[in-house]
């Protein structure tokens, strides 16, 4: 459930940019089982090429690299941890989807902006907004996502239930709607039967 886009307002945007890209750089990347890693290799190679492909085209349609961007070597396929930034609607790492260590930073006007482009996609897993919880909460609600967090990260708790919306699927996993998707409902229907039903009643 990891956040793959930072809608940030323009005002606060290079400040954000420059504070993500810090945190960023602060991952140690390498063994997980090591003390001190922070970050592990990605499961195949195949994975971090379709990776590394997402990052350099949003380069290439005119996103701005800020830390990152690159495979690393060594045992393991490891990727540095990346912030790209200015990404815009059309641009590889707005419309698909990135499995890895990937943050495309994309400006926004005003909170109608932030919307609309929240909105522009085909998926629609979870959304987390932060701002003063009524504002926020505001925005929230015209974002069109299976889960909302105000001012908190995304996440599942066993007690709610937990999906997406559009390509990120359908049905609720874990509370009491996900229990339901593991049961099935049978329909019996009883017609009225004959005149000369002794069972039929008036």
């Amino acid at each position: 459930i990891a956040a793959k886009r930072f809608i940030v307002a323009d005002a606060i945007a290079d400040e954000f940019t420059a504070l993500l890209a810090d945190q960023v750089e602060r991952i140690t990347v390498g063994d997980p089982t090591a003390d001190g890693t922070t970050m592990g290799p990605m499961a195949r190679a195949d994975l971090r090429d379709a990776l590394h492909r997402q990052v350099t085209d949003t380069i290439r349609q005119g996103a701005v690299l800020v830390t990152g961007g690159r495979p690393l070597d060594g045992p393991g396929f490891h990727y540095a941890p990346t912030v790209l930034d200015r990404v815009e609607p059309g641009m590889t790492g707005f419309t698909e989807e990135t499995f890895g260590p990937v943050a495309c930073v994309v400006r926004a006007r005003d909170d109608d902006h932030a919307v609309e482009l929240a909105n522009d996609t085909m998926f629609g897993l979870g959304a987390a907004v932060w701002s003063g919880s009524g504002r926020g909460l505001a925005v929230g609600s015209r974002i069109r996502s299976g889960a909302l967090f105000v001012n908190a990260l995304v996440a599942s708790d066993p007690r709610l239930p937990f999906g997406g919306i559009g390509r990120s699927g359908h049905g609720r996993e874990l509370g009491a709607e996900g229990v339901r998707e593991f049961t099935n409902v049978r329909t019996v229907f009883v017609g009225a039967g004959p005149a000369s039903d002794p069972a039929r009643t008036e």
